[in-house]
């Protein structure tokens, strides 16, 4: 499907797009466009809506089973920050708190262990909203941001890595905005990726998942179309596997910002050089290790995902080297088809001496690795794609 512009609606012009092999979707043309009136740039064309809400209750999992379902240090380390700053931005924290996208209850656990009485997530992930209640007794409403409803008024709403997945962000914005109209002085904490200089973007940075990008001048204007005004500013661009921006927000009318510019020339170059260093980067890392794979006996791919998509779009691995499956540990992954592959559990592989595992993932990579021991005792070849030990993923 082809979408308008996410901030202003306008008509968007492609700048690039491929064919991507899609985990439990069929193969689709996806591309990248930006909108001449304001410089937003969006993923179009795209999947359905249905088809994005499919692929996110079904396999998308945001816990990693090589930590056992806990927390990363660097996620403890990012709610430590975001409870300060939200606590410095308004003076305190509120007495209520709602996270729209709430994945496995470990930020509202935290806002709640700091002191705010009563939290609420939505969550469209039945694996996450179970992990919730099961690891932080966390309530969930099973449903996506665009389709939740609440009566009740909270004093803060959190959206952190959110704007990113929807498909109309501003419509969440102003459903926010009317949860709050009963306050005196109601809250928003935004937290998304940041579309920085291409060389302080990941592999991968214009992923499946992320449908829209965000400068901090976009940001603020797309808050302060819904009636939010921007407080506190926070950027981080080596802490975390994106660079990322942070914007706290008040109902109450503020006047801390400058009158938006339209983007289109600096972000149209950003988006350009971008992907002609992420298409070198991907080849780049394939031919390195491609001599390996194409003398193994048999070639599997370890990761049935977006990382697999990538690397199936962005190189000529299918053209080089015959594929004979897929596995992943995940179960919730296991059976959908990925391309021409079934995701098979990794022990229903009758595994043999000489065979070879391709690891596609980069934010995972080396916890993967490391938990693939056995397979190297069996003498399967496991190797590593991208070789970056410290991704600062969460």
């Amino acid at each position: 499907m082809i979408r308008n512009c996410f901030l202003c609606e306008n008509q968007t012009e492609l700048l690039y797009d491929a064919n991507w092999v899609l985990p439990g979707l069929a193969p689709t043309n996806i591309g990248f466009s930006i909108c001449p009136h304001c410089g937003s740039v969006c993923q179009s064309p795209t999947v359905t809506f249905d088809d994005m809400m499919r692929f996110y209750s079904s396999m998308a999992v945001y816990t990693n089973p090589g930590r056992k379902e806990k927390p990363s240090e660097a996620k403890i380390r990012d709610l430590d920050e975001q409870i300060q700053f939200i606590k410095r931005g308004i003076g305190n924290l509120p007495s209520s708190a709602l996270q729209i996208g709430s994945s496995d209850g470990y930020t509202l656990s935290r806002f709640k262990s700091a002191g705010i009485d009563r939290v609420l997530g939505v969550e469209p992930g039945k694996a996450s909203v179970a992990l919730a209640k099961k690891l932080y007794n966390v309530e969930c409403i099973n449903d996506t941001a665009e389709n939740f409803k609440t009566t009740e008024a909270f004093e803060l709403i959190i959206l952190t890595h959110v704007l990113e997945h929807l498909y109309e962000p501003q419509q969440t914005l102003n459903k926010c905005r009317k949860i709050q109209d009963s306050l005196a002085e109601g809250f928003i904490y935004v937290e998304v990726p940041l579309l920085a200089p291409p060389k302080s973007l990941f592999p991968g940075f214009f992923a499946f998942e992320h449908i829209n990008y965000y400068t901090r001048e976009n940001l603020l204007k797309s808050l302060l179309n819904s009636d939010y005004y921007p407080i506190s500013v926070i950027e981080h661009y080596r802490s975390n596997l994106s660079p990322i921006i942070g914007v706290l927000a008040s109902t109450k009318p503020q006047y801390h910002t400058d009158d938006f510019v339209n983007q289109y020339s600096k972000n149209r170059n950003r988006v350009q050089a971008y992907r002609r260093q992420e298409v070198e980067y991907w080849q780049q890392r394939l031919d390195v290790i491609l001599p390996q794979l194409q003398q193994a006996k048999r070639v599997y791919l370890w990761g049935a995902g977006i990382h697999t998509s990538q690397l199936v779009a962005n190189t000529n691995l299918l053209e080089k080297v015959i594929i004979t499956g897929l596995t992943d540990t995940s179960e919730l992954k296991w059976g959908l088809k990925q391309g021409n592959w079934h995701c098979v559990p990794p022990d229903a592989v009758e595994w043999q001496q000489g065979d070879a595992v391709l690891i596609s993932s980069y934010a995972s990579e080396k916890e993967i690795f490391d938990a693939l021991q056995w397979l190297r005792d069996k003498q399967v070849n496991t190797l590593r794609l991208h070789n970056v030990d410290d991704t600062k993923a969460h």
